[in-house]
């Protein structure tokens, strides 16, 4: 990773970002404002050096110009601009899924020992969706049990599925 501290001047947002273009007010603007504010600037921006646009980090460069720096650290890539419309979709498309339940422990463990949660990005309807999910299933988006039922009253028209290779049928 090639860090340098350029201008502010010669950083360009991408004009053909695909993201919304979020605004101040905005509940994920605010939240990584927030965050930027408590944590730092610990996500570098890439900027493309042959083309001087911004390939990732629209969103953080915006919150960033609120304090009117003169110079900013970046990751420096240099690509064509191809390549660089392909990072930038890439950088805004790859997002990972959570393990619920481990994402509900750790929340919850951060909430026991009283942090505020609110720094995590996560909005209070967000996190309390995450945080009910595992008390009223036990695992964080599972199952956690499973009842018998009377076969007099489910016949197999009863069931959308079955097993091609047992024969067993159920419903999701």
């Amino acid at each position: 990773m090639n860090i340098k501290t350029i201008p502010v001047h010669k950083i360009n947002p991408s004009p053909y970002n695909p993201r919304i273009d979020l605004q101040p007010g905005d509940p994920e603007y605010d939240s990584l404002k927030q965050s930027i504010e408590k944590f730092g600037y610990v996500d570098p921006l890439i900027w493309n050096e042959r083309t001087g646009h911004l390939v990732g980090g629209h969103q953080r460069f915006k919150v960033l110009m609120e304090d009117n720096p003169s110079d900013i650290p970046v990751s420096v890539v240099s690509l064509n601009e191809q390549d660089e419309k392909a990072l930038n979709i890439a950088l805004n498309k790859i997002d990972g899924e959570w393990d619920e339940y481990k994402l509900t422990e750790l929340l919850k463990d951060l909430e026991g020992s009283g942090y505020d949660l609110s720094l995590t990005g996560f909005s209070d309807a967000e996190l309390e969706d995450v945080l009910n999910d595992l008390e009223h299933t036990g695992q964080g988006g599972a199952v956690s049990e499973s009842h018998e039922i009377d076969l007099d009253e489910y016949g197999d028209d009863q069931f959308e599925h079955t097993c091609p290779k047992c024969g067993f049928s159920f419903n999701e």
